[in-house]
């Protein structure tokens, strides 16, 4: 049998060799920001697909069992994240719905990915997620979280505020988080980039202002066409929503009254 999935199981479609090669993780997570910002650098950059990324822990959001996904034509597959390459800037984008189901699983897929990473001739590593504050952000910053020195430099040569927080405090989570300190301990550089979310909905502004805080420490520019007519979208809907919430409270508004003393029937 020459296919099978494994904890971590990488099918190449190619293998591009990089010479300074910068690896890009955008998957599902708050806000979806990692995800939408993920597959924005894949249009924008028209980067090809070059491998699938596939595992046992692999599970469909909200289901049980494994199985499978349908593609295009009806053709199913198995769960599984995408790598594409754009050959200009030497770039890798993994992308997809799927992290890990348990702390090991997570681990697993970390190790494969610095070990594709490697293979591929990638120095640096960047991971975009969200970073959620509970509220409806108008002007979402990005933070950067980084793991030593040279990287905090970039970060402050980008003008990208470091997340600072209490010695102890949990910082990233998933894939976003356990890369940056593993990448950084076999050589790579690492950096995670956050960007405020509101974080129960889709945020295609969040997920912009993490694309552009990653052209600039790229030095190159990422158009992001696709998120601003996603951006409009949104602005339009929350526009309609507020102008309903806002009818609404007129026509449930108490009448002034004019005699303010209180009487009673009975």
């Amino acid at each position: 049998m020459r296919f099978t999935v494994g904890k971590a199981t990488i099918e190449f479609i190619k293998k591009p060799k990089a010479k300074h090669g910068k690896f890009i993780q955008g998957l599902l997570g708050v806000g979806q920001v990692g995800l939408m910002a993920g597959r924005q650098i894949i249009d924008a950059l028209g980067a090809e697909k070059i491998a699938d990324l596939y595992s046992v822990d692999f599970l469909y959001p909200n289901v049980a069992l494994p199985g499978v996904v349908y593609e295009d034509d009806n053709f199913v597959d198995l769960h599984k994240d995408e790598i594409y390459y754009d050959e200009k800037n030497e770039i890798f984008i993994l992308t997809g719905i799927y992290q890990g189901t348990s702390p090991e699983s997570y681990y697993n897929l970390a190790h494969a990915i610095l070990g594709f990473c490697e293979e591929m001739g990638v120095k640096e590593v960047y991971t975009l997620g969200g970073y959620g504050t509970g509220a409806k952000i108008e002007e979402p910053r990005t933070y950067g979280v980084v793991a030593e020195s040279e990287a905090k430099a970039m970060l402050e040569k980008a003008e990208i505020p470091l997340l600072e927080a209490p010695k102890g405090t949990l910082g990233a989570t998933g894939l976003a988080g356990i890369l940056i300190p593993l990448a950084a301990k076999n050589g790579f550089r690492s950096i995670c980039l956050l960007a405020e979310t509101q974080g129960m909905y889709p945020d295609p502004k969040a997920s912009k202002a993490a694309v552009k805080a990653l052209a600039r420490l790229l030095g190159i520019e990422i158009p992001t066409k696709e998120l601003d007519e996603q951006i409009e979208a949104m602005e339009k809907e929350f526009a309609k929503m507020e102008e309903y919430a806002r009818q609404l409270a007129e026509m449930y508004k108490a009448p002034a009254a004019k005699d303010e003393r209180l009487s009673y029937i009975g």
